[in-house]
């Protein structure tokens, strides 16, 4: 009996979060970018890490333990999210730091098991 619940519970929070992302993706994600410059490699720096944060709470990852269905889940929201703003955006200099950073493997994501 407990089984079922706890299989129930998991199902339930798998499907939860696929409907959290699926609503991110319908919403609208706003950044505050001004007063930046954002031709300055500091302007850039500062711009990506808005953007990044920001695509966090839009996505509403949080700490603590989760399952690794959650956590991929939270990580394409968090990625699309970033790269949609930053593609928007159209500034040189952030979308060279956010290509260099994806390419030295600080955003990638990591398969752990694969069936």
């Amino acid at each position: 009996m407990k089984r079922a619940i706890v299989c129930a519970a998991l199902a339930a929070s798998a499907f939860m979060g696929a409907m959290t992302a699926a609503q991110a993706q319908d919403g609208q994600m706003r950044v505050r970018l001004g007063g930046l410059n954002l031709a300055t490699a500091d302007g850039a720096r500062i711009a990506l890490t808005r953007i990044e944060l920001q695509a966090d709470n839009f996505c509403e990852v949080s700490s603590g333990r989760q399952t690794l269905d959650r956590v991929a889940v939270e990580n394409r929201c968090v990625a699309s999210m970033t790269r949609r703003s930053v593609a928007q955006l159209n500034a040189p200099l952030v979308t060279a730091l956010l290509d260099a950073r994806s390419s030295d493997g600080q955003s990638a994501t990591v398969a752990l098991a694969q069936k």
